[in-house]
């Protein structure tokens, strides 16, 4: 088992334990409430898993490489900043896809923009927000998300030399 996923299951534990022997009802509150939301990130989890074998099948890693690659440049991180536009799903479907997607030869920086324009900016999320923020802010906020990706895929590609 990874040493991380091990450390944070004892780190929980030991909280559950102590929230357990000094506040019982609110323990137990926030075990109901982990349940309902593992009940509600299973189905993601189950459909990004198989998505992701997919994926791997389906995509010839050397196009991934050649479009999402290391070697790939701005246009790539370009490519993987617009491609995290279309996202729709949650956090379980999009680490699976990039896993897949690294797995397939796709590099940290085109990964890194698409992650992040994905959490930020997906387009799906945007006609929700103009009715309480306004269309400026709303535009102004995705611009700034969009060149971000962008950024941070280009330092990421940077740290990973």
């Amino acid at each position: 088992m990874d040493r991380v996923l091990l450390s944070m299951a004892v780190l929980t534990l030991c909280g559950y334990v102590v929230l357990g022997l000094l506040h019982p009802a609110r323990a137990g509150a926030g075990l109901e409430l982990s349940t309902e939301m593992f009940g509600q990130a299973l189905p993601w989890m189950i459909v990004s898993m198989f998505a992701a074998g997919f994926i791997a099948q389906v995509f010839q890693p050397a196009a991934v490489a050649r479009l999402l690659g290391k070697e790939s440049g701005l246009p790539g991180i370009l490519l993987g900043a617009s491609l995290g536009l279309a996202g729709t799903g949650s956090r379980w479907a999009a680490y699976p896809l990039v896993a897949g997607l690294f797995a397939e030869g796709a590099g940290p920086g085109p990964m890194f923009a698409f992650l992040t324009s994905w959490q930020l900016l997906s387009l799906s999320r945007l006609p929700a927000e103009v009715p309480f923020l306004g269309l400026r802010f709303t535009v102004v906020r995705a611009g700034v998300s969009f060149v971000l990706a962008v950024i941070g895929g280009m330092l990421v590609n940077l740290w990973y030399g």
